[in-house]
């Protein structure tokens, strides 16, 4: 049996954990800078927030319910895959409360506390599914078996304004020896789509944050 490759999966990971601690870096400073700033900020977010969303409902929808049904005694780790989606859920709801008062000009005072949980809520939450439900992936599908299921996940996201936030935020995660194997291969709509996005990403990222790179987590 062909083992499958998930380093996209992890890149995906990686670029989570990087937005999150980007926002977190942010927050302290951010209500006292000017409202272009604060903008580009709520932009930033609605764009990783739809990130996160989509990544945990195709695992929701694709990837958790297909190692549930082939490994059975995964089902207690799932429940606290379940359980974290849950509550991030219901942090990010909150979240996006917080943001919109920052894009409004009024003041966020749980802006810099709820970044923070994000931040280690998603560093808590991803190394769990690094070490223990992706190996699990790896050791019960094929090749053949998971890429049919990547792809349905890619499908599910389509080209739209989602994907042109996600993509350069995603790509911007790969080392450069990722890149420089997952590119070539990857669809020309998003290879194109790549090009086209990317400076604008840049552009938004450095309104958001300012000139220090984003760490990656």
């Amino acid at each position: 049996m062909t083992a499958p490759d998930l380093t996209m999966y992890r890149v995906v990971h990686r670029a989570i954990r990087g937005g999150a601690a980007a926002l977190a870096d942010a927050a302290p400073a951010i209500e006292a800078d000017d409202p272009a700033r604060r903008k580009a900020f709520a932009r930033y977010w609605k764009g990783y927030a739809g990130e996160v969303l989509h990544h945990h409902s195709v695992e929701d929808d694709i990837f958790f319910p297909a190692l549930l049904e082939r490994v059975p005694v995964a089902a207690e780790m799932l429940a606290r895959t379940d359980a974290d989606h849950q509550h991030l859920d219901e942090l990010m709801h909150q979240l996006d409360a917080a943001v919109a008062e920052l894009a409004a000009g009024r003041p966020s005072p749980r802006l810099v506390e709820l970044t923070a949980e994000l931040e280690g809520h998603m560093s808590d939450h991803l190394d769990f599914e690094d070490s223990d439900i992706l190996p699990l992936l790896e050791r019960h599908f094929d090749k053949d078996e998971y890429d049919e299921m990547d792809a349905k996940a890619i499908k599910s996201a389509g080209l739209g304004p989602q994907m042109a936030f996600s993509l350069p935020l995603i790509v911007g995660a790969m080392t450069p020896s990722e890149r420089a194997v997952i590119l070539p291969e990857a669809p020309v709509a998003l290879r194109v789509m790549h090009r086209l996005t990317r400076g604008g990403h840049a552009r938004l990222v450095e309104r958001a944050f300012g000139p220090t790179p984003v760490r990656v987590g």
